[in-house]
Order: C-alpha cells, then structure tokens, then sequence
C-alpha cells in the first residue's frame, strides 16, 4: 500500500507540470455540478464542439440511480468513421476531482466519462477518483473511444469492465496520451489493460497505471495490446498489476519503482 500511494504521488507530480488550456478570445463555459457535465450534448447551450472548464469538485456518487440503475450517459458517441456525435471541444479539468462517477450499460460500445473523443477534441487536467465504469466494448473511465488531438494530464482510479478494449483510461487510443495515470481494477476478455486497452495507431507518453488487471487474450499491465501503435516513457507497477507484460512500457516492480 504505501508503494502504491508513493507511485500515485509520482503520478500526480507529472500531471502538475501539464499548464492549462489557452482558449484565446472563447468564452469556457464553466462546469460545476454533475447535471451541468451531463448537459453536454444534450443541451444546446452545451454543445459537443464547446469549450468547457470545471469549477469545483463534483460528488458524481448520486448518478448510481440515475437512468433506472443506467448512471450517467457517456458524453459523445462515434458511429463507424463519423465523429459528428462525439466531444469535439476542449474541456479543461482544472485538476479538480470527480468522485464517485457511475455508469453500467453491459450492452453499450463506448462507454466512459466521454464515450468517445474526436480528432479535434483536447481534454485536459480530468481527474476521476473512486466510482464504476461499466460497458461492452470500448470502455475507460474517461474515455470509451479516444481519437483526440490530445488527452493530458488526466487520471483515474475507477473500476472498469468490458468485454473488449478495456482500460483504466481509455478503452483504445488512436490519439495522444500524454502524463495520464490509472489506477483502478481492469477486468475484460480480451484488450485490457491497466491504462489503455488497444493503442491502435496511437501515441502514449509519460505515463503510468498502478491497478490490477485481468484478462483472458491481450492483457497488458499498461497496455493490452498495440496495433501500429507507439509509447514513450511510460510505465506500469508489475506487482500491483498481477501482470508481467504489456504491448507498451516498462515494467517496474513496486520495491524497484521506490527506489527511482
């Protein structure tokens, strides 16, 4: 345990160095409660393409019985190779914390905070602690689908589960990762990993994941599988993971990451 809270501190220090968004002559517009994150893209004065900054801390833990036992409604869907209906903005977390999130649609592909990112989408400083992710195929607990510009400085410590591409951050990854963290339970079938289940074609750097993982093919402690895809700097805690491989990154053990 005090491996794990020494590596999250580390974790946590990388994400600092990230500054925030510059949004130039844009108004944001400020997010303070769960129902306001929830507006987005339901609600035209909240639209997929906006800018949007966190204000506070939200306790999400109520969204637990929201939507008959649902939980909260993944913000943007992709469908095929059309990204009009997923989060094309930037959203700024301002490290504040979303505790306790909740979502359980066993049957839905894309399924996270945002259930997919697309390529002209940056999201930043996102912090998500404790809560559950639950979906198909394509599950984070930020991000289902990422197809983004970027994804920073963003962490979690939710539980996730899938079928396939599972991750603790993003269910595949065909954008940027950078200083991002996870560390909570990934469970799945195939393409789970403790950050990312699929990079497919996309980038991951500076980053690390801590949780444990489980898997039945492509399971990895960082990544769970790669297809065309790169990593740099990055890393996972072998011993917290339960998993020696991943396809991406360094495996450290807790005793050698304490020593860095």
């Amino acid at each position: 345990m005090k491996n794990k809270v020494w590596l999250l501190v580390v974790c946590a220090l990388l994400l600092s160095l990230f500054s925030p968004l510059s949004y130039g002559e844009k108004k944001p517009i400020a997010i303070s409660s769960i129902e306001e994150l929830q507006r987005i893209g339901n609600d035209a004065a909240y639209p997929l393409n906006g800018y949007y900054v966190l204000t506070r801390d939200i306790d999400a833990a109520h969204t637990a019985r929201w939507n008959n036992g649902a939980g909260f409604a993944p913000i943007g869907q992709r469908l095929e190779e059309d990204d009009s209906l997923a989060f094309n903005g930037w959203f700024d977390g301002q490290g504040y914390v979303i505790r306790g999130l909740f979502i359980n649609r066993p049957d839905a592909q894309g399924v996270g905070l945002f259930g997919s990112i697309g390529g002209n989408a940056v999201v930043v400083n996102v912090i998500l602690e404790g809560g559950s992710i639950s979906g198909s195929h394509y599950v984070g607990a930020l991000v289902g689908e990422n197809w983004s510009q970027e994804v920073a400085a963003c962490s979690s410590s939710a539980t996730v589960s899938g079928i396939t591409r599972a991750g603790g951050l993003a269910g595949i990854n065909r954008g940027t990762l950078d200083m991002c963290s996870a560390a909570g339970t990934v469970q799945g079938n195939e393409y789970v990993g403790g950050l990312v289940g699929r990079n497919y074609e996309g980038i991951v750097e500076n980053s690390c994941s801590t949780g444990s993982v489980s898997g039945v093919y492509w399971a990895g402690g960082l990544i769970g599988e790669s297809f065309a895809g790169e990593s740099y700097d990055s890393y996972w805690d072998v011993t917290l993971s339960g998993v020696a491989v991943s396809a991406g990154g360094v495996g450290l053990t807790s005793e050698e990451i304490s020593r860095l």
